[in-house]
């Protein structure tokens, strides 16, 4: 106890070299603590887009489907495995697709697109895209008109369509025929991901089935929502044992780019504290070497009137403990400070938002670092703090008390 006190005043007794240390630890974990909010929210944004605007949590689909997308590779009985699915425990919403691949075109201009054929208001349950449909771009399959169809704003650019526009798509049909039809546009939306909505038009399931010719009661695609996406993975084999005639995968497999997106960023920010953590080490032990080499009188003397050498060695790294603990807590108060009030304001990058929303991130983007993050950072600088006393600490064990007191 009366080590800790002496160790306590000792950093305390050159008030500036200490504000400065802890400044410098302050501000070294504010830079990498922000930094890496900022990438984690960037992150967990882009999962989370995915997951309510392109693929669910997961999905079902005919086992040979994926192999080459083939139109008569359906999924049967499909409401029955709907009303199925629905009843089962974590499964929160549910809905069916069907999909084709295809031309559309204007008079202007045509491109290959995804043909994705929805119910409204089961889809409406599991994606988001009718929430990214402004007041003045339509809407998602509001009236019950036949031959309707939503496009994006960036394919209605490159088609040079607009509201109530004639969009003639073009495709294969269950039969194996070239058969097509034109849609009217009753709504245009743009999410964060420019490439995907390029590649994506949404018309009504009946429709789409109508022109296909393709049986009742069918679909290529049944995606599911859960009550916590992470459970995805253990819920497959459950599903699959159920659904043994199709085939059933959860997000990590759909998408295997987000798992690697998520360890991406766990590494890159373990990257970043290693870099702080570092130069806070090095910064340490400069730091306690010159406050040995300032004190060796007093350390000798200490010695001399009978201080033991381990409790010396101890003193000079509770002072280094103490000093690192008073720049964590301050640097992290900040970081959290500066962390929460931009993860509700968000940072906004629409002056580089083409180039975001190219690579499917958002120009306004909310950094967010969960709280055991903190935790862990302060037992980090802690270690790296007993660690980077070492040396100082040694050094000041070899100082002999004779000199001290020689030179009084």
């Amino acid at each position: 106890m009366v080590l800790t006190k002496i160790a306590w005043r000792s950093i305390w007794r050159s008030k500036l070299r200490s504000s400065v240390v802890i400044f410098a630890i302050a501000s070294g974990l504010l830079g990498g603590l922000f930094s890496s909010a900022w990438m984690n929210g960037m992150a967990k944004q882009r999962v989370e887009n995915t997951f309510v605007y392109e693929t669910g949590h997961m999905q079902m689909h005919h086992p040979d489907y994926a192999e080459n997308k083939d139109v008569k590779k359906t999924i049967t009985e499909v409401n029955t495995k709907i009303r199925e699915l629905l009843d089962y425990p974590g499964v929160r919403a549910v809905t069916k697709r069907v999909l084709v691949t295809g031309m559309s075109a204007t008079a202007n201009k045509n491109m290959g697109v995804n043909i994705v054929g929805v119910d409204p208001l089961e889809e409406k349950e599991v994606f988001r895209i009718y929430q990214r449909i402004d007041s003045l771009s339509g809407n998602f399959f509001d009236a019950e008109k036949k031959n309707s169809i939503v496009i994006s704003k960036a394919l209605a650019d490159e088609l040079k369509a607009r509201l109530k526009s004639k969009i003639v798509l073009t495709f294969q049909d269950y039969n194996g025929e070239i058969t097509g039809a034109a849609f009217k546009v009753v709504g245009l939306f743009k999410t964060d991901n420019n490439p995907w909505d390029q590649t994506h038009v949404f018309v009504r399931n009946q429709d789409l089935a109508r022109v296909l010719e393709m049986p009742e009661n069918q679909a290529h695609e049944i995606v599911m929502v859960l009550d916590d996406f992470e459970q995805a993975g253990a819920m497959v084999t459950g599903l699959q044992s159920k659904f043994p005639d199709d085939k059933v995968e959860d997000w990590a497999e759909i998408s295997p780019y987000l798992s690697l997106m998520s360890g991406y960023m766990d590494t890159m920010m373990g990257l970043f504290m290693v870099i702080i953590l570092g130069a806070l080490g090095f910064g340490i032990v400069n730091t306690m070497l010159m406050v040995v080499l300032e004190r060796t009188k007093e350390l000798g003397m200490l010695m001399a009137i009978g201080m033991t050498r381990k409790r010396v060695f101890m003193m000079i790294m509770l002072e280094t403990i103490f000093l690192a603990m008073v720049g964590a807590i301050v640097g992290e108060l900040i970081s959290m400070f500066v962390i929460n009030y931009y993860n509700e304001s968000g940072i906004d990058l629409t002056f580089v938002g083409e180039g975001m929303e190219s690579v499917g991130y958002a120009a306004i983007t909310y950094p967010m670092l969960e709280g055991y993050r903190y935790i862990q950072i302060t037992i980090l600088v802690v270690v790296t703090a007993v660690i980077a006393s070492i040396y100082p600490a040694i050094k000041a064990l070899k100082l002999h008390p004779a000199e001290a007191i020689r030179s009084i």
